[in-house]
Order: C-alpha cells, then structure tokens, then sequence
C-alpha cells in the first residue's frame, strides 16, 4: 500500500469520529427560540411595525444597497431582506422585481443541500460518518473509496477540483455549462484525489454534486428525490416559490440552483436560527445543524459544512470575514454576492441577492455590519 493509501485510511479513521462530536462544539451559542405564541411563517410573514424606530433605522440603511452612486459590489442588488426577532424589519427591491420573483440561488443552494442531506439522516437513508459511495471510487487501490459524506460537506474530500469560472476548462465550468453538464455529480466524481481526506480545505462545487448524486440514489432516482425535495424540505417551511433545478441524469445541480423569492430563501435562514425546528417539529437533527456551523479543520474558521462562517481563525485568533459581524453569524452564499446570513446572538436573518461580481465584497460586508447595528440586541443581550 502506498503512503497516499495509508494516509487516506488514517484520515478516515480519524476524521470519521460521530458527526455528534463536531469540533469545538462547546463553543457553539445556543439558537433563540421561537416565542409559542408567535408563528413560524409558514404561510406568511409577520412584520414589524412600519413606526417603530427599529424599522424606519435599519431600512434607512438597506436603502443604501439601492442608492445611485452605490459601491461596485453594490451595483446589481436585486432584494435585501431582513428578519429581526421573528419579524420582517426591513424589505427593498429593484425596479422590476418584488416580493414575488423567483431569484436565483448559485452557491447557496449547497446549504439547502444540507438541510437535504439532514432530512436523509434522520430517516437513516445516510450516514455521514460512512464512505461516500460512489461508483467511480470502488476500484482496488482507489484512495477516494476512504472519502466520507462528511468530509465532501466539509469541502476537505482532498479531490483536485478547480473551483475557476474565468478558466473554461476548468473542472467547475466543465461541470456545470461543459461536457459534464448532464451528469454533474459523474463528471465531479471523476476528479483525482491530491490529499488524503480530511486534512486539506478546498471549495468545491463538486463535492455537492457529488453528494447530491448520492442522495439521488439513496433515494431512489429523480422522480424520488424531486419529490423529496418538494414534500419534505419546501412544503414543511411553506417555500411554494422553490424550484429546484435537476440534470439529465436526474442530480439535483444542488452546488447552484434553487429558484426561490427572497422570503421563501429567508425561510430556510430562520430553519437555522431555530437549530431545524420548525412549527415545533425537528425538521432537520440539531446536531447535523450544528456540524453545519462548526469550523473545519484547515478552513481557519470560514467553513463548516456546506455553510461558510465568521468564526475565529485558530492561527489568527482574527474573525474568518469581519470583526464587526458576530463571530456566530454562519451562511448560505452565492455568487455574485448572495446570502442568507443567520446570527444566532442577535436572532437575526438577512437575506441578500445580487448580481455585482465584484472581487471587493467589502461594501457588502458594511452594509451587513450596519444592518445588524441598526437593530436592537436581542432579548440575551446579543
């Protein structure tokens, strides 16, 4: 056996420890609950009163992501929307667009993925802990065949995909818009390993796709998992605008396609802020929830599991994106600067969609830190 073998059967074994266990789970804030006398937005909304001094302060300062004379990474924003204690605190839209348009996910589709992948193990469909198993993988020799369901959520497979949109031969553009494209989670899955698993962080849109064609088949196929989708993960939270967009060979694209209203996106946001409960029911397990938000070994603090984070960097001690956003806060994010953003210590949703693709996101970020100082503290103090 050679030493990359060795190694990836050593990471295997070490990196497959229970997905109850994540690391540094101590330091993880306990979700806010959800008052038992205010409803969870299933079938619409509760908002904030158009009067308060709350409401009028933080629209004032999503009005600026629509502003003329607006930073680049600003330029294109389609919908803000903003969730405080519960309630709508604040909603924009472009010209031409409104609370009923269907917008588009990219990237943040990965963390609806997640919560897919949560329902799957929780009915004993999946386990996370077990090797990936993929077809591709299974020949004698094969150090992938080491690679567990995990580790492709975490983005830490070791599999030398190339996350490059400027590059048309790239792994990622091959995949999704190349010879791939009919069957993202093959063309994924042929991808070489360069790391053993678990002990190299690299984003990959691959790794989704890979994982979405196992669950495809854990499933059953694509009528199954459409199905899935629709009557256990939308229909639960009230999403009717979610539209999830499949293959040719009936994989979900769940690296980039969700078709959603700002409101219904918000929706997965507060199923996160509540830990996967919803209308009291656990929707997806708290602690799959929880391995979401835990950072992964070698992201230094800005990845968990198919959600990014501000958590401190290890090496740093610094905060992963911005010391003025909570270093609880995790989330969904898409290209072109889209976000579901949850904050756990402020009981707060923000939902961002754009399309600006700009290498400076550093206006998103301010826009995001002045939201959230615009809102009063949570009820804890946060």
């Amino acid at each position: 056996m050679r030493w990359f073998q060795i190694a990836a059967v050593l990471a295997a074994t070490l990196f497959c420890a229970p997905i109850w266990a994540p690391v540094q789970a101590d330091d993880l804030l306990p979700f806010p609950p959800q008052p038992a006398n205010v409803p969870y937005p299933t079938a619409a909304w509760p908002e904030m009163d158009a009067n308060s001094a709350a409401r009028r302060d933080v629209e004032a300062v999503v009005a600026r992501a629509f502003a003329d004379g607006r930073p680049e990474a600003l330029a294109k924003t389609k919908a803000v929307l903003v969730v405080s204690r519960r309630q709508i605190a604040a909603e924009h839209y472009a010209d031409g667009i409104s609370r009923d348009t269907r917008l588009q996910s990219w990237s943040m589709a990965k963390s609806f993925l997640h919560a897919a992948l949560g329902l799957a193990i929780a009915q004993g469909k999946i386990d996370p802990r077990a090797p990936a198993p993929v077809g591709e993988w299974q020949s004698d020799g094969d150090a992938r065949k080491a690679i567990t369901i995990r580790q492709l959520a975490q983005m830490a497979s070791g599999l030398a995909f190339k996350e490059d949109y400027g590059d048309p031969h790239s792994e990622a553009m091959q995949m999704l818009f190349g010879d791939g494209r009919g069957d993202v989670g093959r063309a994924a899955a042929s991808t070489p390993a360069v790391h053993a698993p678990g002990t190299f962080w690299s984003y990959s849109s691959g790794s989704a796709n890979i994982l979405s064609r196992v669950l495809r088949d854990a499933l059953g196929g694509k009528t199954a998992y459409h199905d899935f989708l629709t009557t256990q993960l939308f229909a639960p939270l009230g999403m009717t605008s979610a539209v999830a967009e499949f293959d040719a060979s009936g994989t979900w694209i769940a690296s980039s396609y969700v078709h959603a209203t700002a409101r219904d996106f918000a929706k997965l946001g507060l199923l996160y802020l509540r830990g996967g409960v919803w209308e009291g029911k656990q929707i997806v397990p708290r602690d799959w929830v929880d391995v979401g938000r835990t950072p992964t070994l070698a992201s230094k603090g800005q990845y968990g599991a198919l959600f990014w984070l501000n958590a401190r960097n290890a090496d740093t001690g610094k905060a992963a994106i911005a010391e003025d956003v909570p270093v609880d806060a995790f989330f969904a994010r898409g290209f072109g600067g889209q976000l579901i953003l949850i904050v756990p210590s402020r009981d707060i949703v923000v939902v961002m969609l754009n399309a600006a693709y700009s290498d400076d996101a550093s206006a998103i970020v301010k826009l995001l830190a002045d939201i959230l100082k615009a809102l009063p503290p949570s009820p804890g103090g946060g």
